[in-house]
Order: structure tokens, then C-alpha cells, then sequence
């Protein structure tokens, strides 16, 4: 089979150019039957031309550009010349010439006339002055004062021209003046009168006294511990006055009154107590203290004492770590002073509610005190040294140094006060009251002198008032008080 198709396809060989050209021919003739049936369809739309607008060009001469034509001068200008003329040298103006002018006095009529009182007319005296220019002598001295030297200048008025000031010269420093300041037509402009100081001349100015406000901020009443382990305390040599009390079991404690001075830690501060209190009540001052005892509770509630707790108002308190609870607690009197105004206090107040009477002229008519010794008991035992080269008292607590925390230095005292004052236990935590309303006695120190006194305070909130034998009141020396508060039978050696 195979054998018979290859030999029929070698007898019939297909003939590829005669199909190709019957193709073409059958192609252009359905392409032109196409393209006509398009036109007889008229699938193309040609809008028809209506109106043929016909343009023609036509070509316009060129303009010609404007000439300008230059007028011809038909008259001869002369032409400038420059000239130069001789050198003149210039001659100087003649010296003015002072016209001398007679003057008159200008008398004014006052038309109005009263009864009783008839105008006396006045005349100023004609008098003509020479011109003439005057220059002062200078008298050159040296004063009193070392190292100070003044221009002494004798000087009498002088009159530059006769055309500018008119007048009469009366002595040396006093002249009275007659100016005429209009031009020539004008109005005249009448004469001033005046004293005038002769330059040179020293005047003493008036003594001038500073005075010292009445008022002042309010003190603050800090209450601080004076335990073994508080030692040494901060703040204390800033105060004005501190008060030193025995509170219970033996110990004293202190009453810093902060009134003109500050301090940027004060402490270590703890509870309140009665007897602080009173004191406290005597200088007008704020109460700062940490808690307080059951009867210092009572009486802050019944006085209404303005107070600063640390329980309550704790913001202005913080505490230390080298130091143990409660011997840690601290503040500062400018902190103290902010949350005492946040809080309402009075800020300024009369000095002379909380301030000792001062006097500096005092003298003290007792023996010399060079050193004395207060023993509250065998662990608290006071002492002061008088140092004439400051006039101060130097403090010891049981034979060493006390000294502050901040400063390091030595605590001082310019005033000293011993105030004799009873006392007696108030429960089993040997609390005590201490009676300082009253009348006692008492021993006052300062530059190295002493004298015994009594003391005075009426009320609680009154001040405490200093007596000698005699009964004339006593002042202290300006600077800071100690006031050793102690009973009777406490023993003092000096």
C-alpha cells in the first residue's frame, strides 16, 4: 500500500504556482466589489461647500522711515568766556562796638483802684552800668578733711553786654535782673527776681536718720531635741533667742525663736509641750513643732494656736538617714515661712510684741561672771565662758564644746538669763508643767557682769518683764539671748 501512494504522488506532483495566482485573482476581484458597494452605500459622508470665499493677495509698498531734519541756526550766540580775576586777601571785621543804652524803668498803671488799700507806685532807680566782662578769681583752699580738697570760687555775677542783660547788682549772691529778650517792635518781656547762691559757697545738708520699720515678719518657735544621739543640732546659732527646759525623763529641750534671722536646716524638731507653748504665745510667733503631747493637744486647740505639725502639715519637714527616728526630723525656716502663709498666718507683726527691751547703754551693777555652771542633772550640765575680745559667752554641755551641725563652730550668747521657774510631774511619762505665768527670780549675764533680778508675766500671752532690786526695769545687750529656764533648787555655780 505504501508502495502504491508514493508511486501516485510521483505521477501527479501539485502544481503550487497555478493555486497561487487563481487566489490573487479571486481576492482583487471581492475587493473591488467591496469598495464599490461602500460608495453606492455612502458610508462616508462629505458635507457639501456651499459658499467658496475667494482671498486675494495683494502686495503693499513698504513705509518709509521718519528723517529728521536739523533747524539751521540763523543767529550768532557769543560764546561764555571765563575770566580769572586778581587774588584779594580778606580783610577782618572791625570790632563790635557796644552801643551804650539809657535805660529807664518801665512803670505799669493799674487802672483798678481799691478804697482802703490805694497802689503805691514803685520806680526802679535809673542806673547805668558799664559794659565790662569779668572773668571769677578762683581761690583754691584745702578743708579741715585729709585728703579731700574744694575749689573755693568767689564769684559775683558778671554781665556780658549791656544789650542782653540790664540790671543793678545788690551784694554778693543776691541781685535782681531786668532782661530784655524781645527784638526791636515787640512786646517787653518783664524782669525776673531771684536769689541766686554764689557758686563755692558750701552748704551743710540736713542730717538724715534712717528710720526702722515697727513691723517685721512673725517669728517662728521651733521646737528642737536636745537628746544625746540630736547632738549636734542645726540651726541654733541663727536664732534670736532660745529657751532651754527640762522636758521629762531628765532631758532639756529647746525653744529656737527665729525673728530676724534664717537658717537653711534647723533641727532635729520634735513634739510640743504646754510650757513651750506659753512661750511661745509671748513672741507672737508660729509653733513648729512634731506632734505633741495629750495636754499640749488640748491647749493648741483651745488657744487656737497657729501651729505647723509635722503629722499635718508635713510638707515642709524632711529627714535624714544618718540619724535614727525621731532624732532625724528637719526643716528649714524658709520653707516654714511658705507653708505658714499657705496656711494663713500673719506675716508681719509689731516688733514690740515679741522683741526683749534693748538697750545697749546698760550696765549691769552685779559681780563679774567670767564662767558659770547650770547642772539640770548629772547628763545635762550647762556651762558658759565669757571671751572678752568678743564680749560673748562661749557654751559648753558637759564640759565639751557644743557646738553646731551646720557651722561647726561654737554656739555664743550675748545675753544670758537664769529664770527660776517651779515645776511638777504630770502622769507616769513624768511629763511636767512648768509655771512660768507669774513672778520669780532670776539672774541676768552679759559683758561679763551679772545682776539678780526679778521676773514679771501677767497672762499667757504677755510679755515677760525684767526687774532689778530696786524695781527699775531691765534691758538686755543687741544680740542673742539664751534663757536657761531651771527650779529653784537646780544647782548654779559662778
Amino acid at each position: 500500500m505504501a508502495g502504491y501512494r508514493a508511486k501516485r504522488r510521483r505521477k501527479q506532483p501539485k502544481s503550487f504556482l497555478g493555486r497561487s495566482f487563481l487566489i490573487s485573482i479571486f481576492l482583487n476581484i471581492m475587493f473591488i466589489l467591496a469598495f464599490n458597494n461602500l460608495l453606492s452605500f455612502e458610508f462616508i459622508n462629505i458635507p457639501e461647500i456651499e459658499d467658496i470665499i475667494e482671498v486675494t493677495m495683494v502686495e503693499l509698498p513698504s513705509i518709509k522711515s521718519p528723517t529728521t531734519v536739523k533747524p539751521e541756526i540763523t543767529r550768532e550766540e557769543p560764546i561764555a568766556e571765563v575770566s580769572v580775576r586778581p587774588r584779594v586777601e580778606p580783610t577782618l571785621p572791625e570790632p563790635a562796638k557796644i552801643q551804650e543804652i539809657e535805660t529807664k524803668p518801665l512803670v505799669e498803671k493799674n487802672e483798678m483802684v481799691v478804697e482802703s488799700n490805694p497802689r503805691v507806685e514803685v520806680k526802679m532807680p535809673e542806673i547805668e552800668i558799664p559794659a565790662r566782662e569779668e572773668v571769677a578769681q578762683i581761690k583754691e583752699e584745702i578743708s579741715i578733711v585729709p585728703n579731700v580738697q574744694i575749689a573755693d570760687r568767689d564769684l559775683t555775677p558778671s554781665i556780658a553786654s549791656r544789650r542782653e542783660i540790664e540790671g543793678e547788682v545788690l551784694e554778693k549772691g543776691e541781685f535782681e535782673i531786668q532782661a530784655r529778650l524781645g527784638l526791636e517792635g515787640q512786646d517787653r518781656i518783664e524782669s525776673t527776681y531771684g536769689t541766686i547762691v554764689t557758686p563755692g559757697e558750701l552748704s551743710t545738708l540736713p542730717k538724715t536718720t534712717e528710720k526702722e520699720s515697727p513691723f517685721d515678719q512673725r517669728p517662728l518657735a521651733i521646737m528642737i531635741d536636745n537628746a544625746s544621739v540630736s547632738r549636734p543640732q542645726s540651726g541654733l546659732g541663727n536664732a534670736n533667742i532660745v529657751y532651754e527646759v527640762l522636758a521629762e525623763g531628765g532631758i532639756t529641750r529647746f525653744l529656737a525663736i527665729f525673728a530676724t534671722q534664717d537658717t537653711n536646716k534647723v533641727g532635729p524638731i520634735r513634739s510640743a509641750r504646754p510650757y513651750f507653748i506659753t512661750k511661745a504665745l509671748e513672741h507672737n510667733a508660729v509653733y513648729v513643732h512634731a506632734g505633741e503631747s495629750p495636754d499640749a493637744a488640748i491647749f493648741i486647740k483651745e488657744e487656737r494656736i497657729d501651729d505647723i505639725n509635722e503629722l499635718i502639715h508635713f510638707q515642709p519637714f524632711w529627714r535624714v538617714s544618718e540619724r535614727k527616728p525621731p532624732h532625724n526630723l528637719y526643716s528649714s525656716t524658709e520653707k516654714l515661712r511658705q507653708e505658714a502663709k499657705r496656711l494663713g498666718y500673719i506675716e508681719m507683726v509689731n516688733k514690740g510684741d515679741y522683741q526683749f527691751e534693748i538697750d545697749a547703754r546698760e550696765e549691769l551693777i552685779g559681780k563679774d561672771i567670767q564662767k558659770i555652771a547650770i547642772k539640770y542633772n548629772t547628763n545635762y550640765s550647762v556651762s558658759y565662758e565669757y571671751v572678752s575680745g568678743t564680749q560673748l559667752y562661749v557654751r559648753f554641755i558637759n564640759g565639751k564644746p557644743h557646738t553646731d551641725l551646720e557651722t561647726g563652730q561654737q554656739l555664743q550668747a550675748k545675753n544670758i538669763i537664769i529664770q527660776h521657774s517651779n515645776k511638777k510631774i504630770l502622769d507616769s511619762e513624768g511629763r511636767l508643767a512648768v509655771d512660768l505665768i507669774g513672778k520669780g527670780t532670776g539672774l541676768i549675764i552679759y559683758n561679763g557682769r551679772s545682776e539678780e533680778i526679778t521676773w514679771l508675766k501677767e497672762t499667757q500671752r504677755s510679755k515677760t518683764f525684767f526687774y532689778n532690786k530696786d524695781g527699775n526695769r531691765l534691758a538686755i545687750q543687741p544680740g542673742n539671748v539664751w534663757i536657761q529656764i531651771v527650779h529653784p533648787d537646780t544647782e548654779i555655780i559662778h
